[in-house]
C-alpha cells in the first residue's frame, strides 16, 4: 500500500485547498516535508489517519456527537466564515490486490447543518463512486491490511516511541505488532473458535453446559495468565532484592572505609537538630500569626482608642434610640395620669429628663459609623486590647531566637553534611536508604504474591476438575461426538503451528536487529547476542572478556544462582565446553578449581535495555523496526517525525544513508531545519520523489505548503 496524494480542505493551519503529492519512484521511496516546530506536520499525521479511519481514529465505533467535537476542533477558523462553508480531507491510495494494481480515493467533507457538524463520507475505485455494501467490504479490508493499533505502528514519532521501551509492557507491544504483521493472528482466531466450538445446541440444557464451558475455558485462561504473571513477578522481585542487597553491602563497605560519620552521633545530632526545628517552628508560628492577623491593627494602633470610642459610642446610641422608641411621651402621660389627678406639665418635663439622660455624645462627630451587633462589638474590643497590650520587644526578642536556632541546625546539618563529600552523601546514604525501602516493598509485594500464587493454584485445580466435569457432559449430550474431538484436533494443530511460527518469527527477529544494527551502529558490540521469550521479553547481551579470577569474584559477590542468569545460556554453554562439563550445576566448582586467575575467556554479559544510553535505546528501537518490516515483508508507508530524536551525530549519517531508503517502499519524513541539516540532506538525496516546506505565520496562523527543503 502506498499514498500517492493527500487534500487538506479548510484542515487544521491549512486554509483552503492544500495538496500533497505522495507519489514516488521505486529507487526514490523519500517523501521529505520540511517544517518549524507548530508549522503543521502533526496536521498531516491526523490527517491520514481520520481519513483512513473517520470515528475509529480517536476511539469511537461510530459518527457520534464526541467525534463532531473533535472534527470541529481541527476545522480551520476561516472555514467558519466563509458561504458556503467547506472543509474536509480527501487521500488517495494505491493497493496491490493479487496481481492488479487499484487507486482508492477517501474523501470526508464537513459540513453544517443546524449549527453541528455533519461527515459526508465516500470513496471510490478509480473514478467509480463504491455503493454503501462495496464500501463496507473497503473498510474491512483497510482494517485487515492496517488494523488502527497497527496504525501507530507505521506513525513513528522519534520522540515518544522510547517511552513505549522504557516500560515493563514494550514486550505486549512486539508481539501484537508482529502477529498482526505476519498474520499469525488469523490462526489464533481460528484456533479460539476452534477450542470453543462445542457441537450443535439444540436444547437448554446443551446451551447452559456450553455456556459454563466457555466461562470455565475463560476463567482458566485467566487463572494460568495470573500465575504466569504472578510467577514473572517473583523472580524479578527475587533477582532484584538480591542486587539490592549487594548494593547495599558495597555502599556500606565503602561508607565505612571513607570515614563517614558513626550511625549513634548521626542520630544524635539528628535528635538535637529536630528538637530545635520543632522550637524554631513553634516561634516562626508566632511570628507568623502575628504578622497575618495582628500586624495590620498594630500598624494603625494610634487609631484604637478612637475606634473604641466610636464603639461604645454607637453601643450607648443604639441603648438611647431603643428606649427611645419604647418610652413615648404618651406612654410617660398614661403613666402619671394614673397616679396623679392632676399632670401640670410633669409627663413633659419627666419625658424631657429621661431623654436628656439617655443622651451620648461622641467629640466632634455624633453619628453611627459601623453598626455592629453587641458581639462584633466585644470581638472588635477584645482585639483592641490586644493590640495595646501587645509587648513587640518581646516579639523582637522571639525573632533573635529564632535566628539564633536557625544558626545552631545549619551549624549541626553542616557538621552532618560534611562527615562526606555531597556526591558521596548521595551516594551512600540516599542509595542505601533508597535500596533498603525498595527491598521492603519488594518482600510485601512478594509475600502478595505468594499467597496470590496459593489462592490461584487452588482455584486453578478447582476449574480444571470443573471442567473436565462439564466436558464429559458435552459430550454425552452432543449427537456428533465427532465434531468436538475434531474441533480439539484442529485447535491444538493451531496451537502447535502457533507455536513454531512464534519460534521461528522470534528466531527471525533477534537475527534481523543485530544485523541491522551492525548496519547503523558504528561499533562492534553494543549487543551481540539477543534472546528473546516467548513472551517477547528480550535479553541482551554484549561480549566481554573475563578472567578467571573475575569470575571467581562475581560468584563469590552475587551467588552462583545469580551468575547463571547475568551471564545467560551462551555464556553457560561456552564454560560448560571449555571446562568439558554435562552440567551448569558444576560450573562454580570448575571456576573456583581453576588455578589461573588471569586466564582469559570470552563470554557474553547481560544488560539491560534500560540501561543504554537515550541514543543507543533509539537505535536499537530502529533495528528492531526494521527487523520487524523485513520479516513480515509487508510494504505499508512509514512516517517518521523527529527522525533523529536521542541520536548522536555520528549515527545520523549511518541512519540517512541505510535506514531511511530501506524501511519501507514509501518514507514519509517530518523534520525540522536542525534534524534534516545539510550535511544529511545531501546523503538522502538520491532516494528523494518529493519535497514540501511547511511555513507557518504565526499572526493568522495559518500554514503555505512550497516545494522544495529549507536549503
Amino acid at each position: 500500500m502506498q499514498i500517492t496524494k493527500l487534500v487538506l480542505d479548510n484542515f487544521s493551519s491549512y486554509e483552503g485547498k492544500t495538496v500533497f503529492d505522495f507519489n514516488v519512484d521505486e529507487k526514490k521511496p523519500i517523501i521529505l516535508i520540511g517544517g518549524l516546530n507548530g508549522a503543521g506536520k502533526t496536521s498531516i499525521f491526523t490527517a491520514i489517519k481520520i481519513a483512513l479511519y473517520g470515528p475509529l481514529a480517536f476511539g469511537y465505533t461510530g459518527n457520534n456527537t464526541f467525534y463532531s467535537k473533535k472534527i470541529r476542533g481541527l476545522i480551520n477558523d476561516k472555514a467558519f466564515q466563509l458561504q458556503p462553508f467547506a472543509s474536509g480531507i480527501s487521500i488517495e491510495i494505491k493497493l496491490k490486490q493479487e496481481r492488479e494494481i487499484k487507486y482508492y480515493t477517501i474523501n470526508r467533507s464537513w459540513s453544517i447543518i443546524d449549527s453541528k457538524i455533519e461527515e459526508e463520507y465516500d470513496v471510490y475505485e478509480g473514478g467509480k463512486l463504491l455503493d454503501e455494501s462495496e464500501k463496507a467490504l473497503f473498510e474491512s479490508y483497510i482494517l485487515n491490511i492496517i488494523p488502527i493499533e497497527l496504525f501507530e505502528f507505521f506513525l513513528f514519532d522519534g520522540e515518544e516511541v522510547g517511552t513505549i521501551f522504557s516500560s515493563d509492557g514494550y514486550n505486549k507491544y512486539v508481539k501484537n505488532v508482529l502477529l498482526t504483521m505476519c498474520g499469525i493472528d488469523d490462526l489464533q482466531i481460528l484456533q479460539h473458535f476452534c477450542k470453543n466450538y462445542n457441537g450443535k445446541i439444540e436444547s437448554e440444557e446443551e446451551i447452559e453446559l456450553n455456556s459454563k464451558y466457555q466461562d470455565l475455558l475463560n476463567k482458566i485462561a485467566e487463572a494460568e495468565e495470573s500465575i504466569k504473571s504472578c510467577e514473572t513477578a517473583l523472580a524479578d522481585n527475587e533477582q532484584e532484592i538480591a542486587l539490592l542487597h549487594t548494593l547495599i553491602e558495597q555502599r556500606n563497605a565503602e561508607f565505612l572505609r571513607s570515614g563517614g560519620l558513626p550511625s549513634e552521633e548521626a542520630k544524635l545530632l539528628e535528635e538535637e537538630v529536630n528538637k530545635y526545628e520543632k522550637k524554631r517552628e513553634l516561634i516562626a508560628r508566632e511570628i507568623k500569626e502575628f504578622f497575618e492577623e495582628l500586624m495590620p491593627f498594630f500598624i494603625m494602633k494610634d487609631l484604637i482608642p478612637q475606634l473604641s470610642q466610636q464603639i461604645k459610642y454607637e453601643e450607648k446610641a443604639s441603648i438611647q434610640e431603643y428606649v427611645s422608641n419604647m418610652i413615648s411621651k404618651e406612654f410617660i402621660s398614661s403613666i402619671v395620669s394614673d397616679k396623679m389627678k392632676k399632670d401640670d406639665g410633669f409627663s413633659e418635663v419627666l419625658y424631657v429628663a429621661i431623654v436628656k439622660k439617655l443622651a451620648v455624645a461622641n467629640g466632634t462627630y455624633d453619628e453611627m459609623i459601623f453598626d455592629l451587633s453587641k458581639a462584633e462589638m466585644g470581638q472588635i474590643l477584645h482585639l483592641a486590647d490586644t493590640v495595646a497590650s501587645f509587648d513587640s520587644e518581646k516579639l523582637a526578642k522571639k525573632i533573635v531566637e529564632k535566628d539564633k536556632l536557625v544558626k545552631r541546625i545549619t551549624s549541626i546539618r553542616q557538621r552532618l553534611k560534611n562527615a562526606l563529600s555531597e556526591e558521596d552523601a548521595k551516594k551512600y546514604t540516599d542509595e542505601i536508604i533508597t535500596a533498603k525501602h525498595r527491598i521492603e516493598l519488594l518482600e510485601l509485594e512478594s509475600s502478595q504474591k505468594q499467597n496470590e500464587l496459593k489462592e490461584l493454584g487452588a482455584k486453578l485445580q478447582t476449574l480444571n476438575s470443573e471442567l473436565s466435569t462439564v466436558k464429559e457432559k458435552i459430550r454425552a449430550s452432543t449427537q456428533d461426538k465427532h465434531v468436538l474431538d475434531l474441533s480439539t484436533s484442529i485447535s491444538l494443530m493451531m496451537e502447535r503451528l502457533i507455536d513454531r511460527s512464534m519460534i521461528s518469527i522470534r528466531k527471525q527477529l533477534s537475527q534481523k536487529i543485530i544485523e541491522n544494527l551492525q548496519k547503523i551502529y558504528r561499533k562492534d558490540n553494543l549487543i551481540s547476542i539477543i534472546e528473546i521469550a516467548d513472551n517477547f521479553k528480550f535479553d541482551l547481551f554484549q561480549t566481554q572478556k573475563f578472567t578467571m579470577g573475575e569470575l571467581k569474584s562475581l560468584i563469590a559477590n552475587i551467588g552462583i544462582k545469580e551468575f547463571l542468569k547475568v551471564m545467560g545460556d551462551k555464556s553457560i554453554k561456552r564454560l560448560c565446553s571449555y571446562f568439558s562439563l554435562d552440567e551448569a550445576d558444576d560450573i562454580e566448582n570448575a571456576v573456583i578449581s581453576c588455578d589461573n586467575n588471569f586466564e582469559e575467556i570470552e563470554l557474553y554479559k547481560r544488560i539491560d535495555l534500560n540501561t543504554l544510553s537515550k541514543g543507543e535505546r533509539q537505535i536499537f528501537i530502529l533495528a528492531l523496526y526494521w527487523a520487524i518490516i523485513q520479516i513480515s515483508g509487508k510494504q505499508i508507508p512509514f512516517v517518521i517525525d523527529t527522525p533523529y530524536a536521542r541520536i548522536d551525530a555520528n549515527h545520523r549519517e549511518e541512519i540517512s544513508s541505510k535506514f531511511f531508503p530501506n524501511i519501507s517502499s514509501q518514507v514519509i519524513i517530518l523534520s525540522t531545519d536542525e534534524e534534516v541539516t545539510k550535511d544529511y540532506h545531501e546523503i538522502i538525496k538520491p532516494f528523494i520523489s518529493k519535497e514540501y516546506l511547511l511555513r507557518n505565520d504565526q499572526s493568522e496562523n495559518r500554514t503555505t505548503v512550497t516545494n522544495g527543503y529549507f536549503f
